[in-house]
């Protein structure tokens, strides 16, 4: 199975390890590449992946983890890739279409990232979503429809975001829903991908996707 976050994650730290001087966002980054690996994984909640689960995985001792974690650089580190990830996220929804099982893949993933950068991801897509529900709504009345552009970027977010509340009911349901209520309006023949038929249970994907975690570390630090 492809893991959307772990391809991020080990692109990012390939190009660290292979140039000689890395910036991001205008700032020179020279932290050992352990350290720099362990500030990329501060994207996953902490529930998910532990302190107990980052001292293996990375060998280093969880005083040290701990220590970097109370440092202003490697903490602003872990927030400039936060954002520099939800950018690339996004753009990822918004710019292709996925199969049905690859959505399904991608919200799981997306529920295991830590609540601060789901929220840098979710909040400019809503937004969205929103406004394309407001231009919908509008163009019901006129009977018609979405520009083909806005229609592809409409169901890319609405696919998206059907899955992430089918696994995990939130605030942002309501909104989730009006706009499947517009399609049922407006483009009755595509309901039927609002049916969800589940290819991995939770405890098994979360399973899978940390054991991969582990094999890319050891590929990535030969450790």
């Amino acid at each position: 199975m492809k893991y959307y976050t772990l391809e991020w994650i080990f692109s990012v730290f390939k190009v660290y390890q292979t140039k000689k001087i890395f910036y991001i966002e205008k700032k020179q980054v020279s932290f050992k590449p352990k350290f720099f690996l362990l500030a990329l994984l501060h994207l996953y909640q902490k529930k998910h992946l532990s302190l107990e689960d980052l001292s293996e995985f990375l060998s280093i001792k969880k005083e040290d983890i701990l220590y970097q974690r109370s440092l202003f650089d490697f903490m602003h580190l872990v927030d400039l890739l936060r954002k520099e990830f939800a950018s690339w996220f996004r753009d990822l929804l918004i710019s292709r279409d996925f199969s049905e099982e690859t959505y399904e893949t991608l919200a799981r993933e997306f529920l295991l990232l830590e609540e601060q950068l789901r929220k840098q991801i979710q909040i400019p897509l809503l937004n969205h979503i929103k406004n394309l529900n407001y231009e919908l709504e509008d163009q019901i009345e006129s009977g018609k429809v979405l520009s083909k552009d806005h229609e592809k970027v409409f169901f890319r977010i609405l696919k998206f975001f059907d899955w992430v509340e089918n696994f995990q009911e939130s605030l942002c349901s309501r909104l989730v829903n009006r706009a499947k209520e517009l399609v049922e309006k407006a483009y009755p023949e595509r309901v039927e991908f609002f049916n969800k038929t589940y290819l991995t249970k939770e405890e098994t994907f979360k399973q899978n996707l940390k054991e991969e975690l582990k094999r890319k570390i050891s590929m990535s630090l030969e450790l």
